[in-house]
C-alpha cells in the first residue's frame, strides 16, 4: 500500500460554527494544493534522485503529483479558474515523461513489461489520474497531442492490470477494478475498453456482494473508498440497498475511541483510521444515503483527529476531501453513536467488543478483538494462499491477534496498544508484528521452557500464521459490571483458551481472566504477555506501565497501567525488551510450563487499573484478591474491596461440569456444577456479588441457583420435560435462566 506524507504548514483550521462541512473541506483541498503546487518542482527532482523500484510491480511512479492534479482539477471544476486546469493538465501531461530516467532495456527487465513501462504500475494512482483528466479535458488546456498522449499512459496503465488482475473481496482486488472501469469511462471507445470492463465487473463481483475477507484497520478504509467510487463509477447505486453496506459503516462507526478513530487491529498502525483519510468520504456517502447522523459524526471526528496531527493536509488527504465534499449531505446532524459497552457488531463477521464509558477523547476504552479467518471467503483467500506470499498472515492482512486487547485508553492516555503493521515484507524477523506474542494475548507453544531460555527466545519461530477457530461464548451489560466471554480453539496444539473480560464499571478497571481446557495430552508452556514503552515500577507480581509516544505520535502522561497478578502459584513473572511499532518495548508477561492430560484446565489472572500516574500502586492491586474455591483450577474466584462494599467475581472455567453423563433431557445438575465463592455457591457461568451492610445484590449468568451463606437468592422452576431421547416418561428437571439480577436483604 502506498502510505502518503502529511506535510505541515502553519494555518488556522476553520471552525464548522463558521462555515459549513463542506465549505470547510473545500478550504483543507485548496490548501494542501497550493502547498503541493510549491513543492512539486521540488518533489519531483527529489523522486528522480532517490527512487527505487518496487518489490512488487518495478517501476514505481510517485503519487503526490497525481494527487496534487486531482486536487487542482476539482478547484478548476469548482471555481472554473483555469489556473487550476492548466496546473493539473502540465502534470498529467509530462508525468508519462518520467520513464525517461528508466536505464535503458529496463523494460526487458520484468515479464509484465511485454508491452513496455506503464506510465502508472500502482494501482492507487490510476483513479485519480484519469478523474484529473474528466475534470480538465473540455477547459481547453489540453490540445490534441496532450490528449493522446495521456490517452495512451490511461490505456497501456489499464492493460498492465492484466498481467495480475488479482481478485477477491479485499482493498488490492477492488482498487483494479476502480481503475479499469475509469479507463472504460475514459475511453469507451478504444480497442480494449471492452475487456477492461469486463475484468472490472469480474473483478468488481465479489465486492460488491461479499463480506470483506481483511482484517485491517488500515485496508478497511481503502476497500470502501475505492468500492463506493467503484459503485459511482459504474452506475450501481443499489449497491447501497444491501445490507451489507450498511453493516460495514455501522461496525466502524461503533469501533471509533478517545483516539478519535477506528483503533488499529490486524495489519495497521497508530493513525490508519484516518491515514489518507479514507473513512471520511465513506461515512459522509452513508450519512447522505442513509441519512444518518452516527456516520456523519464519524466522518467529521475522523476529520478532526487528523486535523490535530497537521495544521495542512496532504494532496492525497485533499484527493479523499474531494470526494467527502461531493458526497457530504450538510441536512444531516451528527451525533455520537449509541450505547456504552457492547459488542461490534455481532460475533459473526466484526468478532469485536467494546467496553467504554463514554465517547469523547477522555473516556475509558478498552478493545477485544476475537476475529479468525471464519468460513467465509474461502475461494478468495484459497485465491490469495496459492498466489502470493501470505505465510504470516491471518487471511487477509490479519495478524494472530485473536483474543487479544489492541487498544486500551483513559483520559487521554494510551495504556495499551497494538504492534504496528510489519518492518519488512513479507513481515519481519519471526513474523514481525503479525505473530501471537506481539499482541496482548496468550500464547500457548508445545513443550517445556528452559530456565535458562527467555521466554520471547522459546515463543519466537518462523513467523507463519497458524489457522485457530474463535467465538462467542457470551457478553452481558449488567447493573455493576459489564462483561464477555470470547473463544479461541486450536485443534491442532491441543487447547482451549476463554477469555472473559470484566469492567468494573464504578471503579473503572478490568480484570481478565484466562482459563484453558486441554485438549489432548502434553506438555505445554502458556504465557499472558502484556506490552508498554515502560515500566514505572514493579514487584514480586505487578507491574505499572505506560506508553508516551508511538513514534511521532505524542500521549497524555497523565495516567499509567497497572498490571497485576494475583494468582502466581506455579507461575513465574516476567519482562523482556521487545521491539514494536518501530520503537523499544517492554513484554510483560506470567508463564507457566507443565504437563497436561486431556480435560486439565489451567488459569491466567490479570487485574488492569488505569490510574494517576503520581500516585502509589500499593493500595490499588491490594484491592482485589484471590478467593479459594470448591473446584480450584475449574473455577476462579476474586474479591474486590470497593467503595460501595466487598464483591465477589465467580468465573466457571469448565462449562461441561454441571451437564449430566445420562443423555437426558434438560442435563444440568445443580449438584455437578456449583462452586463455592466464599459465602457464595452458585453453578453460574459468570457471577458478580456485592454485599453491604445487610443487603446482597448479584448478577448471575446461565445459571440453576445462588445461594448466600446457605440462603436460596434465586433458583429455577421445576418443569416437566417430555420426549426423552431413550423412550421414557417425561422427566421432571431445571432449565438454566440466561441471566438474573437482584438485590435482597439479609436478615
Amino acid at each position: 500500500m502506498h502510505r502518503f506524507c502529511i506535510v505541515s504548514l502553519s494555518a488556522i483550521l476553520f471552525s464548522v460554527s463558521a462555515f459549513s462541512q463542506r465549505a470547510v473541506y473545500r478550504e483543507e483541498i485548496k490548501k494542501a494544493a497550493e502547498k503541493g503546487w510549491r513543492e512539486y518542482p521540488a518533489l519531483i527532482d527529489r523522486w528522480k534522485k532517490t527512487t527505487r523500484d518496487n518489490v512488487l510491480w518495478g517501476y514505481d511512479s510517485p503519487g503526490a503529483p497525481v494527487y496534487l492534479a486531482c486536487a487542482m482539477a476539482f478547484l478548476y471544476e469548482e471555481t472554473k479558474d483555469l489556473t487550476y486546469a492548466r496546473r493539473a493538465g502540465q502534470i498529467i501531461s509530462e508525468y508519462g515523461d518520467l520513464r525517461k530516467i528508466l536505464p535503458k532495456g529496463y523494460d526487458t527487465t520484468r515479464a509484465e513489461y511485454m508491452n513496455g513501462v506503464p506510465a502508472i504500475a500502482n494501482f492507487f494512482f490510476i483513479p485519480p489520474y484519469i478523474r484529473t483528466y474528466f475534470r480538465i479535458r473540455e477547459a481547453g488546456v489540453l490540445d490534441a497531442a496532450a490528449k493522446k498522449k495521456i490517452e495512451n499512459d490511461i490505456a497501456g496503465s489499464a492493460n498492465f492490470i492484466f498481467h495480475f488482475p488479482e481478485w477477491g473481496a479485499h482493498n488490492r482486488a477492488i482498487l483494479r477494478a476502480e481503475a479499469l472501469m475509469y479507463a472504460v469511462l475514459a475511453l469507451p471507445n478504444h480497442p480494449d475498453a471492452g475487456k477492461w470492463r469486463q475484468m472490472a465487473e469480474v473483478i468488481a463481483s465479489d465486492n460488491l456482494r461479499e463480506w470483506e475477507i481483511e482484517d485491517a484497520t488500515v485496508y478497511h478504509p481503502v476497500w470502501l473508498y475505492s468500492l463506493y467510487s467503484f459503485v459511482e463509477a459504474a452506475k450501481k447505486p443499489e449497491f447501497f440497498d444491501s445490507p451489507i453496506t450498511k453493516y460495514y459503516l455501522k461496525f466502524y462507526a461503533k469501533l471509533i475511541g478517545p483516539n478519535g478513530t477506528v483503533p488499529e487491529f490486524g495489519d495497521a498502525r497508530w493513525g490508519s483510521g484516518w491515514e489518507g483519510l479514507r473513512f471520511v468520504p465513506v461515512f459522509e456517502k452513508g450519512a447522505a444515503v442513509f441519512k444518518d447522523p452516527e456516520m456523519k459524526w464519524a466522518a467529521q471526528t475522523i476529520f478532526r483527529t487528523a486535523k490535530k496531527y497537521t495544521d495542512t493536509l496532504g494532496v492525497g488527504e485533499a484527493y479523499s476531501l474531494s470526494d467527502a465534499f461531493r458526497w457530504s449531505d450538510e441536512s444531516v446532524e451528527p451525533k455520537h453513536p449509541s450505547g456504552l459497552s457492547q459488542e461490534v457488531l455481532e460475533d459473526v463477521v466484526g468478532k469485536k467488543v467494546v467496553f467504554r464509558n463514554g465517547w469523547d477523547d477522555q473516556s475509558t476504552y478498552l478493545m477485544v478483538t476475537y476475529r479468525d479467518e471464519g468460513d467465509g471467503g474461502w475461494q478468495d483467500r484459497e485465491f490469495l494462499r496459492q498466489t502470493i506470499s501470505v505465510e504470516e498472515e491471518k487471511m487477509h492482512h490479519g495478524h494472530a491477534d485473536e483474543n487479544s486487547i489492541p487498544l486500551l485508553m483513559s483520559k487521554g492516555s494510551v495504556l495499551l496498544h497494538d504492534a504496528d503493521y510489519r518492518n519488512d515484507l513479507p513481515s519481519g524477523a519471526y513474523g514481525a508484528w503479525r505473530q501471537d506474542y506481539f499482541h496482548n494475548r496468550l500464547v500457548a507453544r508445545l513443550d517445556k521452557r528452559d530456565r535458562n531460555q527467555t521466554a520471547l527466545e522459546f515463543v519466537r519461530n518462523s513467523g507463519a500464521y497458524r489457522a485457530i477457530r474463535t467465538q462467542k461464548v457470551d457478553f452481558l451489560n449488567l447493573k455493576e459490571v459489564d462483561m464477555s466471554r470470547t473463544r479461541l480453539i486450536d485443534e491442532d496444539l491441543g487447547y482451549q483458551w476463554d477469555r472473559t473480560v470484566v469492567y468494573v464499571k464504578d471503579e473503572d478497571y478490568f480484570v481478565v481472566i484466562d482459563g484453558i481446557n486441554i485438549l489432548r495430552s502434553d506438555y505445554f508452556t502458556f504465557t499472558n504477555f502484556w506490552h508498554g514503552q515502560h515500566i514505572l515500577a514493579h514487584g514480586e507480581n505487578y507491574f505499572d506501565i505506560a506508553t508516551d509516544s508511538i513514534q511521532s505520535y505524542k500521549f497524555s502522561r497523565d495516567r499509567s497501567l497497572l498490571v497485576y497478578f494475583p494468582d502466581t502459584y506455579a507461575k513465574t513473572v516476567g519482562t523482556e525488551p521487545i521491539s514494536r511499532s518501530q520503537q523499544n518495548e517492554h513484554a510483560v508477561y506470567q508463564t507457566i510450563a507443565s504437563q497436561y492430560k486431556a480435560g486439565d484446565t489451567e488459569v491466567f489472572v490479570t487485574v488492569l487499573i488505569p490510574h494517576d500516574r503520581r500516585s502509589g500502586v500499593e493500595g490499588l492491586f491490594r484491592r482485589v484478591k484471590l478467593l479459594n474455591t470448591s473446584t480450584p483450577y475449574k473455577a476462579v474466584g476474586l474479591s474486590l474491596e470497593r467503595a460501595s462494599g466487598n464483591s465477589v467475581i465467580g468465573v466457571k472455567i469448565d462449562l461441561q461440569a454441571e451437564v449430566a453423563r445420562e443423555n437426558i433431557r434438560p442435563r444440568y445438575l445443580y449438584n455437578l456444577g456449583k462452586v463455592t465463592y466464599g459465602d457464595f455457591e452458585t453453578d453460574a457461568h459468570f457471577f458478580f456479588a456485592t454485599t453491604e451492610k445487610n443487603r446482597v445484590s448479584y448478577s448471575a449468568s446461565s445459571v440453576l441457583k445462588v445461594f448466600y451463606r446457605g440462603k436460596a437468592l434465586m433458583e429455577a422452576l421445576p418443569n416437566e420435560h417430555a420426549l426423552q431421547l431413550d423412550g421414557t416418561p417425561p422427566k421432571v428437571g431445571f432449565v438454566k435462566w440466561r441471566y438474573w439480577e437482584d438485590s435482597v436483604t439479609i436478615r
